[in-house]
């Protein structure tokens, strides 16, 4: 229930702090300036045509979605994902939960398979996004990672590999390989929550 009623919501509150979070989730604010983009369908769904709470129930359900995503993070980080392999894909929904432009999370993880950090490496478009495999390998060698997992959006909610999502993939293992870390799998998420795709589970990562 918590993940469907975030679905359609897409926001960038990357740069609060827990308490700004949390008090804009209690006290949302009246003012005009709206830091998220939210599916009309969403806010008509919930204050049932009262436009003078649009603005506000934007910024909370905005609060509320980044609050959820940094206590998914937090909660995947020192679990083992090989007695837990569904707990990554559950990050992910969360994650990407109402995306509506690529991005690219790196999961980087240590020799026993416990995360030690995820982030959001690259940000792009409706269709594409960018990715340096060169700042991948940089970023596993800060975090001392054993493997990494990649994973990216589909605002579409398609998410059968593309050709370019292959060679990426490619791409990003051998660069990994050179530096001894290994690349586990590519996540490919739909951004209605709907599907997950495994590249390693299709042979391709």
């Amino acid at each position: 229930m918590v993940l469907r009623f975030f679905l359609e919501i897409t926001m960038n509150m990357t740069q609060l702090d827990r308490s700004q979070l949390e008090e804009i989730l209690l006290n949302p604010p009246a003012g005009s300036t709206e830091p998220l983009v939210c599916s009309d369908a969403v806010v008509t769904r919930h204050v049932s045509g009262r436009e003078g709470l649009r603005p506000p129930i934007r910024h909370a359900l905005a609060a509320a979605h980044e609050l959820l995503t940094r206590i998914a993070a937090e909660s995947i980080k020192g679990r083992s994902l090989t007695t837990e392999p569904s707990a990554v894909k559950d990050y992910l929904r969360i994650h990407f939960a109402g995306a509506d432009h690529e991005s690219f999370v790196v999961i980087f993880v240590d020799a026993s398979n416990r995360v030690i950090h995820s982030e959001t490496m690259f940000t792009g478009t409706l269709t594409e996004v960018s990715v340096y495999p060169r700042r991948i390998v940089q970023r596993a060698l800060e975090c001392n990672a054993a493997s990494v997992f990649l994973s990216h959006v589909h605002p579409s909610a398609v998410t059968s590999p593309s050709r370019a999502d292959e060679a990426l993939t490619s791409k990003v293992r051998a660069a990994l390989a050179l530096v001894d870390v290994r690349l586990l799998d590519h996540f490919i998420v739909a951004a209605d929550g709907s599907s997950i795709t495994s590249m390693a589970e299709l042979g391709l990562a």
